[in-house]
């Protein structure tokens, strides 16, 4: 395993993917640490910022350490990683309304230590601002990017528990300059930037909660979501053009036959069709791919799997049921469409 190779994936395309998922929680942070002490020293959200990467590289490499002993029996289900994503989607939300002050209950977003643990720590007289960012940064694991799965699934491969510690070190280490330049520049802004700051942060965390719960929608093939509009749309200029069903999928020996290019952009093609009561062969193919595009599920008819970065894997499905199916990755960021006449 390439560890320097790893730390280049984060430095790169790694740091740009977690960044989408996780940045909601790192501008929660700053967010949070600017409304609770305005007067505090600059350094002070510096240190927030600090103890949030801190936390994340801790946590992640105990998690490598795990799924290399245990492999993928510690893995979270897919069921799991979407109850994070969407409770994540719901605390930014939350941070939000706080930073708006629409009511007083979403004070309670930002996160305290526990009374005692309060008490012991002023005692010593020693700042309560580490907590609430090291608890969020510890929190990323169970929100990981299509990147960071793709280094887990390595990392569950190699099965060494040491290797894999190191291996996610590296891959967290490489993400780091990225969070750190963001969240650092954000926390120099002076206190006459912090009402432009307040309604910028809004408006990222609004966009990036609806973001996250979009991408459950997908995943879960709901029949409500921004793809599902767009398709309409682009399904009633096809009736209109007339070239609606010109798109269906080869017959061979009675086998409707697709084969899918899992890209690091997406998959393509992105749109088939496919005759009911035929039976399809569904063949998916990467070839060095890091993104959440490797975590392929297809939940309506049962198929989720993890694809290396460069992998074939062929799956038969019957479908006797007319209408369209989305596929997607498991954080619902790439998606695509089956429709069946």
């Amino acid at each position: 395993m390439n560890l320097w190779f790893i730390f280049l994936t984060g430095l790169t395309t790694g740091a740009l993917s977690c960044l989408a998922v996780q940045g909601g929680l790192l501008a929660s942070v700053i967010a949070n640490q600017s409304k609770s002490d305005r007067q505090s020293p600059q350094n002070q959200d510096s240190k927030a910022v600090a103890m949030f990467l801190l936390a994340k590289i801790i946590a992640h490499t105990i998690l490598g350490f795990l799924l290399g002993s245990l492999g993928s029996a510690f893995q979270l289900s897919l069921g799991m990683r979407l109850f994070f994503q969407i409770f994540t989607a719901l605390f930014m939300l939350a941070t939000a309304a706080n930073l708006l002050n629409l009511h007083p209950i979403f004070r309670y977003v930002v996160i305290q230590p526990p009374a005692m643990l309060r008490k012991m720590i002023k005692k010593s007289s020693k700042n309560t601002a580490w907590f609430s960012p090291f608890i969020l940064g510890f929190f990323t694991i169970f929100i990981p990017c299509g990147v960071t799965q793709a280094v887990e699934i390595l990392v569950i491969t190699n099965g060494s528990p040491v290797t894999g510690a190191a291996a996610m070190f590296a891959f967290v280490l490489g993400t780091m300059p990225l969070f750190a330049t963001i969240g650092l520049a954000t926390a120099k802004l002076s206190a006459r930037w912090y009402q432009i700051f307040t309604k910028g942060a809004v408006t990222i965390l609004v966009l990036m909660s609806l973001y996250s719960i979009n991408g459950v929608l997908q995943v879960i093939d709901s029949p409500v979501s921004w793809q599902k509009g767009v398709l309409a749309y682009q399904k009633l200029q096809q009736y209109e053009k007339g070239t609606n069903g010109k798109n269906l999928v080869a017959i061979v020996n009675g086998v409707q036959q697709v084969s899918i290019q899992v890209t690091s952009g997406g998959y393509m093609p992105k749109y088939f069709t496919v005759k009911a009561g035929v039976p399809v062969e569904l063949t998916l193919q990467t070839n060095d791919v890091y993104t959440c595009a490797s975590a392929f599920t297809f939940r309506a008819f049962n198929i989720y799997t993890n694809l290396k970065s460069t992998d074939q894997k062929t799956f038969t499905l019957t479908p006797d049921k007319k209408g369209k199916f989305t596929f997607a990755c498991s954080m619902g960021m790439y998606t695509g469409v089956m429709e069946v006449i």
